[in-house]
């Protein structure tokens, strides 16, 4: 199965891209029915954020941390592209 697209639902809810956008992130203008007819698409739908898309739209770097006891190294962080 093909993973939802904020795209594939701004046409099946037959709005924009932006008001699907300010739907999941709760911000903007958005008339009760319309988020309430997004919201139930984003559930049928199971979309879920792609938080790889996220960080190259926001051009922020994913930053991953790991704990682990006995390393030398007070720090170690890895960039994810």
């Amino acid at each position: 199965m093909t993973k939802i697209r904020i795209k594939d639902i701004a046409e099946i809810a037959q709005v924009s891209i932006g008001t699907v956008d300010r739907v999941i992130h709760k911000r903007g203008e958005v008339s009760d029915s319309t988020r309430e007819r997004i919201r139930r698409l984003l559930e049928e739908y199971n979309y879920k954020p792609d938080i790889h898309a996220s960080s190259l739209a926001l051009k922020k770097p994913i930053r991953l941390a790991v704990v682990m006891p006995g390393v030398a190294n007070e720090h170690s962080f890895w960039d994810l592209p």
